[in-house]
């Protein structure tokens, strides 16, 4: 693919703000940006490369639109190794609509999604895990999301899956010399071989794709659910972790219907909480559907907090709710804990809470960080945090396992290297050596404009 015509965006998000970037790339960003911005202090004609100019944005009759700074980045040492031009104009969304209406009138066309990006894929400055990347480091919401994706768009991802492509490569060439030179005396040794490498490149694979839940909570945080009998203090406990009021309490049973959800920031990771309807046999149509909903956020849980009124004695619900949860991803919490004590938890090494005093409540955020910097992984650990890269890698796999299995039954090589050149393609696809069109369409279809 080549581009020979020239994009321009807003690369800012819409609204009010301190500053709005209007970007140029392509061939004509340079000769469009001189017809539009006039520099204060330029000593000569030329825009300086790397340079930041200030000056006036003109309009198509000459007529100042707003001073700006100007920053010209000469190809190929730009963001997309194209020319670039970014203006920085004052935040405003007319404003910086006017100055992207300028700069179409002058012979630029209007970015697709994604494009500037997608540019730096095609022309080489960027592979496709980086370019994925740069959208991981946008939507960054902690500090562990943004270090993967920082580690990420410095090509770690790309590095890995290269070397194992690159066995993988040699792997077939390795077989296809032995199908060229079939020799009887060394036909077993070859196999023999081949079978050695397919099981260590597929066990390395099989690792990396094994961090995907490490790699979702990095990046999508913590699901944290909260479940119990009504009035067991769930909506109370959730407004005192999420420190606002997101949940309404009374002392009514049964006051949540649906699951109402809060994020916070814990040690650098997301946590969002889940407060659910209370977990019994439903009086109308909209408790059901609220209890419904509790038992599918249940299910989806990576930590569960059960909490059993600590002030009343335990009930039969209380009971099943124990049962049905695994003491892997849970922790029991016996609420209340200012009033006098009577339910008996420590079967369940139940810790006490009370939103009253809040006794318990760091002893909670504590363990709390603690299972979602187990669930993280190491901190500086390759993680797969992108589900195509996840679904490609298993792919690759499950081609590399068939090599094997051919390969153990005594088929003939011809067959085992069609496997071995469709796990080559799968993990092509993740970096870039090996994708179609209507992929790349789909990746940066996914991008804001601008990026």
């Amino acid at each position: 693919m080549k581009f020979d015509d020239t994009i321009a965006a807003i690369s800012t998000p819409p609204g009010e703000g301190g500053v709005s970037m209007v970007r140029l790339s392509g061939t004509n960003a340079y000769a469009i940006a001189r017809r539009v911005f006039k520099a204060r202090r330029s000593k000569g004609k030329s825009l300086v490369p790397w340079r930041v100019y200030l000056g006036d944005f003109m309009d198509m009759a000459g007529a100042p639109v707003d001073e700006c700074l100007c920053t010209y980045f000469r190809g190929p040492r730009s963001y997309t190794a194209e020319d670039v031009v970014e203006f920085s104009l004052h935040g405003g969304g007319f404003l910086a609509a006017k100055a992207l209406d300028v700069l179409v009138n002058q012979g630029a066309r209007l970015a697709e999604p994604g494009e500037f990006t997608r540019r730096a894929f095609v022309n080489g400055r960027i592979g496709l895990t980086e370019a994925e990347a740069v959208m991981d480091v946008i939507r960054a919401s902690s500090d562990v999301a943004l270090r993967q994706a920082n580690e990420q768009l410095r090509g770690r991802l790309a590095e890995f899956v290269t070397l194992q492509r690159n066995r993988c490569l040699e792997l077939l060439a390795l077989v296809e010399v032995s199908i060229d030179f079939p020799e009887e005396d060394t036909s077993s040794v070859a196999r023999g071989h081949v079978a050695e490498r397919l099981a260590r490149v597929s066990g390395t694979l099989r690792s990396m794709a094994d961090t995907v839940q490490a790699g979702r909570v990095t990046s999508d945080g913590l699901r944290v659910v909260l479940v119990g009998r009504p009035n067991a203090g769930k909506s109370s406990l959730l407004n005192a972790l999420a420190g606002e009021d997101r949940a309404i309490v009374t002392d009514i049973a049964g006051t949540t219907r649906d699951t109402i959800e809060a994020r916070i920031n814990l040690d650098g990771i997301l946590l969002t909480l889940w407060d659910t309807a209370g977990l019994r046999e439903g009086k109308d149509l909209v408790e059901k559907l609220g209890v419904q909903r509790a038992e599918r956020a249940l299910e989806a849980a990576d930590i569960v907090l059960v909490l059993i009124d600590g002030a009343g004695e335990l009930h039969p619900d209380d009971r099943k709710l124990l049962a049905r949860t695994s003491a892997d991803n849970r922790i029991v919490l016996a609420t209340k804990a200012d009033l006098p004590r009577q339910v008996a938890l420590a079967p369940y090494d139940a810790l006490p809470v009370s939103v009253v005093n809040h006794e318990g409540l760091t002893e909670l955020r504590i363990r709390l960080a603690r299972e979602a910097r187990r669930l993280a992984g190491p901190e500086n650990s390759l993680v797969i945090t992108n589900m195509r890269h996840h679904q490609a890698l298993l792919s690759s796999i499950a081609h590399l396992e068939a090599a094997s299995q051919t390969l153990s039954q005594g088929w003939e090589l011809e067959i085992v290297a069609i496997d071995v050149r469709r796990a080559v393609d799968a993990l092509g696809a993740i970096t870039g050596d090996a994708i179609g069109e209507e992929l790349a369409d789909n990746i940066f279809g996914r991008f804001c404009i601008g990026k």
